[in-house]
């Protein structure tokens, strides 16, 4: 049914369903770029968008595991961003949503003479979270989804490591488990070897989207099906051998000083229950690029979900129904 919905040769989807680490379901349908009708494969590199935002977590929450820093810490101090704002702002604050610091995407938005394909750098995406001075709301009190949260995380990590973001995330995850085609990328128009493009059907035909955020930690990192199979094979293993301690346990701990105790989102991960089972994921969608990793632990599966067509569904909800169908 999902192919008939899609011109095989308009973009499309790569999708994997795993099982204990391994692929054993996959898909590809569409083109990775229509000029020259290069189909999408498991090679071919998709922008994930926010699906990043789970990476820059699990380094951070690698960093208070490891006793650098506590979810506790003011990160005003840390922060020349946050040098405005009057009220503390707690690292668990930023991992979960909670700050009340402006979204800069809004607040780029918001700027005279702005126009929608302009290209926003991370030190502009900093520096209208500085303009902006205090938060919006008291830290905790509430979740309101901004993306300059992981902007900011992202800057503490190149501050306590001394690394840009891509080589922490290179020594820490990409290279021990093998991802040869997975980046965090300060530059969208630099060339990449089998990067998709995403489109957007208008009147006459199909137009391209481009991806205008030169920002990483919020979103920036591109990757592959095939990469993102090998990662979950290796976060699996992560989990079953360290248990509580996993890098997946502790970013999906609900720890209720830093939000409402009902909050789905985590530290950068999102926990529900559907039929029984307990969900794990995050996702993403910007540019007409959309993706999805949605994990049961306990029966070791994962579900990764990648598109470069404008207006796929690759929301939690619907591919878990798919998955698990409830009764009625």
């Amino acid at each position: 049914m999902l192919r008939e919905r899609h011109d095989p040769l308009g973009p499309g989807f790569s999708i994997a369903l795993t099982v204990d680490g391994e692929a054993v379901r996959t898909a590809h349908h569409g083109q990775a770029q229509l000029e020259w009708q290069q189909p999408l494969a498991g090679g071919t590199r998709f922008y994930l968008a926010s699906e990043s935002k789970f990476w820059v977590a699990a380094l951070v929450m690698d960093a208070v595991a490891a006793g650098r820093v506590t979810l506790d810490t003011d990160m005003r101090d840390a922060l020349p961003a946050l040098a405005g704002c009057g009220h503390p702002v707690r690292l668990g604050h930023l991992l979960r949503h909670t700050s009340g610091i402006d979204d800069y995407l809004y607040l780029s938005r918001m700027q005279l003479g702005h126009h929608e394909d302009d290209l926003v750098t991370q030190a502009q995406a900093l520096a209208l979270v500085r303009r902006a001075g205090d938060v919006d709301f008291e830290p905790g009190a509430r979740h309101d989804y901004s993306n300059s949260n992981y902007v900011l995380l992202a800057d503490w990590l190149e501050r306590d490591s001394g690394l840009p973001l891509d080589e922490l995330a290179r020594r820490r995850f990409f290279v021990p488990w093998g991802l040869r085609d997975t980046s965090f990328e300060s530059d969208p128009r630099r060339v990449l070897p089998r990067r998709a493009r995403s489109y957007r059907r208008s009147e006459g035909g199909w137009r391209e989207l481009p991806v205008n955020l030169a920002t990483w930690g919020d979103g920036g990192m591109w990757s592959t099906l095939d990469d993102l199979v090998q990662a979950e094979a290796c976060w699996l293993d992560d989990w079953r051998r360290q248990g509580s301690n996993a890098l997946l346990a502790l970013c999906a701990g609900n720890d209720g000083r830093f939000g409402p105790a009902d909050l789905p989102y985590r530290f950068g991960v999102d926990v529900i229950v559907h039929d029984r089972r307990r969900l794990l994921f995050h996702g993403g969608g910007f540019a007409g690029f959309s993706s999805l990793v949605l994990r049961c632990l306990e029966d070791g599966c994962a579900l990764v979900v990648l598109a470069n067509v404008d207006g796929f569904d690759a929301s939690a909800e619907t591919w878990s129904e798919r998955l698990w169908p409830t009764a009625g």
